[in-house]
């Protein structure tokens, strides 16, 4: 297995911003992990890829979120506001609370401008470590390490 510099230092419990893109069946290929302070929210910022108006279901780094009503959406248009508002494509923000029992739950969801390329990104605890094949368990994403990851903050 290789050699990547700095994760073994990583630690269950410390938060990390986690720069990358969504893989299949949950899991995101890490390019950037960076150490930050303790917060009170999770996020996670990508491209919807679809939107369910009858189930108030997104589906996100090919992960489906159920979304409240009562949810908090800042958009790029000021006259437009709830969940209607949004649409496949739009680049979003969702803060929230994660858990083992209940996922990532968004209660902000922030609609962010979007350009030709976007990274997508994960912050939060590091829920579980895999010291052995690489991978970290984040709101509920396995994130993949591998040779070209960088990791900052230490």
């Amino acid at each position: 297995m290789e050699k990547i510099i700095g994760f073994n230092d990583l630690k269950v419990g410390q938060r990390v911003k986690v720069k990358g893109k969504p893989g299949e069946s949950g899991t995101f290929a890490a390019l950037e992990i960076s150490v930050k302070v303790p917060a009170e929210y999770s996020e996670v910022e990508g491209l919807i890829q679809s939107f369910d108006a009858q189930k108030n279901t997104l589906r996100i780094m090919n992960r489906d979120l159920a979304v409240s009503g009562n949810v908090e959406i800042k958009t790029l248009q000021p006259n437009a506001s709830g969940l209607q508002a949004l649409k496949a494509g739009d680049m979003i923000k969702l803060k929230g609370k994660y858990s083992e029992a209940q996922g990532f739950v968004p209660e902000k969801i922030k609609v962010k401008q979007s350009f030709g390329f976007n990274v997508e990104e994960l912050q939060g605890d590091i829920n579980k470590i895999d010291y052995e094949n690489k991978t970290l368990q984040v709101n509920g994403f396995t994130v993949v390490a591998n040779a070209k990851t960088t990791i900052e903050g230490f």
